[in-house]
């Protein structure tokens, strides 16, 4: 979407404008407006077309920058906003282009988003939250975990007050509902020396989806549209978690997150089974590191890798 594209949606935002106005505005013929109205009414957005000329009914649902930039109220989380249709996946493109601090890339259909362990994400088109933050700070490589628990962290408390459900979090980095996920994390980092250099997350929140999208795992997998019986506005929702990110962010305290983390955390209290190790146990809670603390008959375990499968007994 260019300039003139903007100045036709601004002029016809709340009233009706002649085509023969909106080509004297814009320098372009009249036959050029009918041609760009087209091409907003295929990008997402409902024009009425009368003998008296157009008039926006309604804003695209998909997250184009014109809409995220007008609505984000950040520092310089999403400032630099990439926008994709559709893209193999974000983190790949993300981790491949030397992108400044606070990117945000976002598709609305990714053909090969993964989770942990290479596990694929669904993405349908206009009903999730698929997008990567590029993080370019220095970090304790010691703050590691506690970083990769911040985002999902985060995500929770942005969404929290548009839900009646409660929202759980799976260690290392999932969210529940229901005991049901509906977003999943995938960290990367880059790390010189004793410090992380790069963070490139990756976030996937499933929002308006239905429970026929999930397939064979529509078991596990769930939607906050799903669980709550409404369908939510995505770009306000994405415009809040972007938010939130980056005040967690800025106000990053490790003892002070691990503690409310706690507070929701997953099948605390309760047995568990870490599939890749043989462990199985009480989980009990979270080191001051982020590692998850286990009661087996051998005593307190903690477990720091994050690329593993915890499962309630």
């Amino acid at each position: 979407m260019d300039k003139i594209d903007q100045i036709i949606l601004e002029q016809i935002e709340d009233k009706t404008v002649s085509g023969e106005k909106l080509s004297k505005l814009t320098g372009i013929s009249r036959v050029a407006v009918w041609k760009r109205i087209k091409k907003l009414e295929d990008l997402g957005y409902r024009i009425k077309h009368s003998s008296e000329g157009y008039r926006l009914i309604e804003r695209t649902p998909y997250l184009l920058p014109v809409e995220i930039k007008r609505a984000l109220k950040t520092g310089y989380i999403g400032k630099n906003y990439i926008f994709f249709d559709q893209i193999d996946s974000t983190n790949i493109f993300a981790k491949s282009n030397d992108l400044p601090d606070g990117t945000v890339v976002l598709a609305e259909n990714q053909t090969k988003g993964k989770g942990r362990k290479g596990r694929r994400w669904i993405s349908s088109k206009g009903k999730g939250l698929y997008f990567s933050i590029v993080i370019k700070r220095n970090y304790p490589l010691n703050d590691l975990m506690k970083l990769s628990l911040l985002f999902p962290y985060a995500v929770k408390e942005a969404i929290k007050d548009y839900l009646e459900n409660q929202i759980k979090i799976k260690w290392p980095n999932d969210l529940y509902i229901n005991n049901r996920k509906f977003a999943g994390f995938l960290i990367e980092t880059e790390i010189e020396g004793n410090e992380i250099n790069r963070i490139i997350a990756g976030i996937g929140i499933n929002i308006n989806n239905e429970p026929e999208e999930f397939g064979d795992i529509k078991d596990t997998a769930t939607s906050l549209k799903i669980e709550e019986g409404k369908t939510f506005c995505r770009k306000e929702i994405f415009c809040k978690v972007l938010e939130t990110i980056e005040k967690s962010l800025n106000n990053f305290n490790s003892l002070d997150l691990i503690n409310e983390i706690e507070k929701d955390l997953l099948w605390k209290g309760e047995n568990i089974r870490i599939l890749d190790e043989g462990i199985e146990g009480k989980l009990i809670g979270l080191d001051s590191s982020g590692g998850l603390k286990v009661l087996t008959e051998k005593g307190v375990l903690t477990i720091y890798s994050g690329d593993i499968s915890v499962r309630k007994v």
